[in-house]
């Protein structure tokens, strides 16, 4: 049976060591870890991974690595964020001999596709790549916007496309999607911030960075949606922008991992063009650890006097 990605999908960041190599041991602990918080599905090479700093080699390695964390207790999607559609096949390729679920690609930026040419490049995607596809619509990384009669055409006409990762930060978008699109298809949120009012119109889920910060945060908050506790959902939601708004005050993933740091967990450092979050310029991740501890004790592994320095 074909996937279809439903519930929390936690975007990843990916580690390296001190000096820059892969950490695939990091890569394995930190899907481990979040497999136990009940994370649904992990990305690996998403939007947080770094994945145009990697070599197809590494990026086959980071793959494998989280499909091992994973060992079977949570779904692994792969990103292949590439405009040249034979990269994204030796990715997608590489991704299901690893054992991956789905592979997430994106329309191709730089170039100014046309509609007609997103719809032919994914058509094309969706014949080399044997796992199914999940699209990224991320205007404020690619350039360029997907609108809805787009992503309900190519859910309508493209069945390995199973889902999309909206981040356009569009609701009423977000709505007509959902409700134009076949029902098996599986609309995710991509922003942290809109998660709940997501689930509220349809959403199947999120497929978000803060997902891998705070795991339990966003699986009660999918889980009380499905319960019809909008209490606790409300709460939950509005209990993250704090942390939302202090991650994404540097460049993701830089302040991601030096957050990942402050709270004793795989983290590291960014590859460039990124720069390092360096202490002394990290105040406000470090003011949100107390908030941290008291909303998901299990997402603090140490003081954070224990991060690196």
């Amino acid at each position: 049976m074909m996937y279809r990605p439903e519930g929390i999908v936690a975007s990843l960041v990916t580690h390296f060591t001190d000096s820059g190599a892969l950490d695939r041991r990091a890569i394995v602990a930190t899907v481990d870890f979040l497999a136990r918080q009940g994370t649904h599905a992990v990305c690996i090479c998403g939007g947080t991974g770094e994945a145009l700093a990697l070599s197809d080699s590494e990026h086959a390695a980071a793959v494998e690595a989280a499909v091992e964390g994973a060992a079977g207790r949570c779904r692994v999607v792969a990103g292949a964020l590439y405009v040249d559609p034979a990269r994204i096949a030796i990715a997608g390729r590489a991704a299901a001999r690893a054992g991956a679920d789905a592979v997430m690609i994106i329309a191709p930026y730089f170039v100014r596709p046309s509609a007609d040419d997103i719809f032919a490049h994914v058509a094309r995607v969706a014949d080399a790549v044997e796992l199914p596809l999940i699209l990224f619509n991320t205007p404020s990384r690619a350039g360029l916007d997907l609108d809805a009669a787009l992503h309900v055409r190519i859910a309508t006409r493209i069945p390995r496309v199973v889902g999309f990762k909206e981040a356009s930060g569009n609701m009423a978008k977000f709505a007509r999607i959902v409700r134009e699109s076949p029902a098996e298809c599986c609309v995710l949120q991509g922003l942290d911030d809109l998660v709940l009012p997501s689930l509220a119109v349809g959403g199947r889920g999120a497929l978000i960075t803060l997902g891998a910060i705070i795991p339990r945060v966003f699986v009660r908050l999918y889980d009380a949606v499905r319960g019809n506790d909008l209490t606790t959902a409300r709460r939950l939601q509005l209990a993250a922008l704090p942390i939302v708004d202090a991650v994404y005050q540097t460049p993701n993933p830089s302040g991601t991992k030096r957050l990942l740091d402050l709270l004793g967990r795989p983290g590291g450092p960014v590859r460039p063009p990124l720069r390092n979050t360096q202490p002394g310029g990290d105040e406000h991740l470090v003011n949100l650890l107390p908030m941290i501890r008291a909303l998901e004790p299990s997402a603090v592994a140490a003081p954070a006097e224990g991060a690196r320095r």
